[in-house]
């Protein structure tokens, strides 16, 4: 995929602000015990796929800083090209277009929520995260997406293009979303 870097910018900016303006919508006037009510024996609630969002989130802030802080700004290329394992990752992550979840996946230990989780604090860190997240991208256009690398999660060894990892970011939120939504009409019926 080649696409204007400002567009590629503009369009994640776009993206995850309508994820988080659905979050909002989707836990809008529910209460703290539903938040923090299981999908089932074994699943998350609402809170806790919240809060695995920010923990994700966060591993993608500090390391997106420290790959900004590292590379040379004002030397952006206009088109961002993302590269195989970009689009390998994404694919993986991302929910089918019909909004199915192709395949389950296990989440790893570290990005584990607990099991009883303060209402409001785990919702302003969700948005404070994400938010985070939304200056950095904003932050980005300084700077060459297909250069700067990105550790993921998995550390050093696994990096990202720069705009492949806002794609990775972004699918990651979308599939979390249509969990949330889900847990959500479980809960609630």
């Amino acid at each position: 995929m080649v696409i204007n870097a400002s567009k590629h910018i503009d369009s994640s900016l776009k993206d995850l602000q309508g994820i988080l303006d659905e979050v909002k919508k989707t836990i809008k006037g529910v209460d703290d015990a539903t938040l923090n009510t299981p999908e089932a024996e074994g699943k998350w609630s609402m809170l806790q796929c919240l809060k695995h969002m920010s923990i994700a989130v966060e591993v993608y802030n500090t390391n997106t800083l420290s790959a900004l802080e590292s590379a040379q700004n004002g030397t952006n290329s206009s088109d961002y090209k993302s590269h195989w394992k970009g689009d390998m990752f994404v694919k993986m992550i991302s929910p089918k277009e019909n909004g199915e979840i192709k395949n389950s996946m296990k989440t790893f230990k570290t990005m584990n929520p607990h099991n009883s989780l303060a209402v409001d604090d785990t919702i302003k860190e969700f948005f404070a995260q994400h938010e985070e997240y939304l200056r950095l991208i904003e932050k980005s256009r300084a700077y060459d997406l297909n250069r700067v690398k990105v550790n993921t999660a998995l550390g050093p060894m696994v990096k990202l293009r720069l705009g492949d990892a806002y794609r990775f970011i972004i699918g990651h939120a979308h599939r979390h979303l249509i969990q949330l939504k889900r847990i959500k009409s479980v809960v609630t019926a």
